[in-house]
């Protein structure tokens, strides 16, 4: 899946959080995935839009709260010019901005959310969650073949 980067979101010192780097480490283990540029990120980060940039799709994985635990859902992200970008914070929407204001160009961008249990410190994840590492795998290697049209979705708010 050369020219794909997957970013996964989140610390694996805080329980259900990690979600992100374990799909991360699964999709880097995976030779579906040869030639994909894989990162794993306590948080996004105005550095990341060079790679965005130069991605011809991006998926991103994280966590997500108020979610049934381990359900798996998608949504494709459209850049939102003027959104607010901290210093070592962004939100993917505003990523997707800052790489198509800079570098000119922004490819698709989808967010696949895994629903969590528990952010505790020291927690590994729990059981649903890591039952759903594969199938978090599956929906980004169907999102990278199919690449879905912008505003469509299974479920999922892009907007953290």
């Amino acid at each position: 899946m050369t020219g794909a980067l997957v970013v996964g979101v989140g610390n694996p010192a805080r329980g259900d959080d990690g979600v992100g780097a374990a799909v991360a480490e699964a999709v880097g283990r995976d030779p579906r995935f040869a030639g994909a540029t894989v990162r794993s990120v306590l948080q996004l980060t105005p550095e990341l839009a060079a790679d965005v940039a130069e991605a011809s799709i991006v998926v991103v994985v994280d966590a997500r709260a108020g979610r049934p635990p381990g359900g798996v859902e998608w949504a494709a992200v459209e850049p939102r010019p003027g959104a607010p970008v901290f210093s070592h914070h962004v939100p993917v929407a505003a990523l997707v901005a800052l790489a198509q204001a800079v570098y000119g160009q922004a490819p698709p961008v989808y967010l696949v959310g895994v629903g969590a249990a528990g952010f505790g410190a020291g927690a590994p994840l729990s059981g649903p969650v890591a039952a759903a590492v594969p199938r978090a795998v599956e929906a980004i290697t169907e999102l990278v073949r199919e690449r879905p049209r912008p505003g469509t979705s299974r479920g999922a708010s892009p907007d953290r």
